[in-house]
């Protein structure tokens, strides 16, 4: 965020705060009773807390497996390593096992399965060939 604009935002701020000082002892208090409020959250609520502790643990697990699921189809592709490989490690590759040899998780693709269907034999026409069959075709 550049200089002024932080200087817009601050100026802003500053502009909706009460000038009365009965008001602005009262938003001072209203501000600390409510960190305080948010602050004794999990005192009010330990059950709700330790249910989010149980489900944040287990997140961090997922995350924790994610990033090392990554990180070693990464270093298996980064490395060349050519043993059995995962189905994850051919898509990376972009090929396919040879024929009759299926993947770890039972997949059975061919090279010929993998082939995009959607690319065409002849290039498009250009607008200059359009133009011309247009024109030849009277319309």
């Amino acid at each position: 965020m550049s200089l002024f604009k932080t200087a817009i935002a601050l100026s802003l701020g500053v502009m909706v705060l009460p000038a009365d000082p009965d008001r602005q002892e009262q938003l001072y208090s209203k501000a600390a009773a409510a960190a305080h409020w948010t602050a004794t959250f999990c005192d009010r609520n330990g059950a709700t807390c330790d249910n989010a502790s149980v489900a944040w643990a287990t997140f961090v697990r997922k995350a924790q497996f994610a990033s090392k699921l990554a990180f070693d189809v990464v270093q298996r592709y980064s490395d060349g390593e050519r043993g059995e490989a995962s189905a994850a490690a051919y898509v990376l590759e972009g090929r396919a096992p040879e024929r009759g040899r299926t993947l770890r998780n039972g997949g059975t693709l061919q090279p010929d399965d993998l082939r995009p269907g959607w690319r065409g034999s002849t290039p498009p026409a250009t607008n200059a060939s359009f133009s011309q069959a247009r024109e030849a075709g009277g319309a």
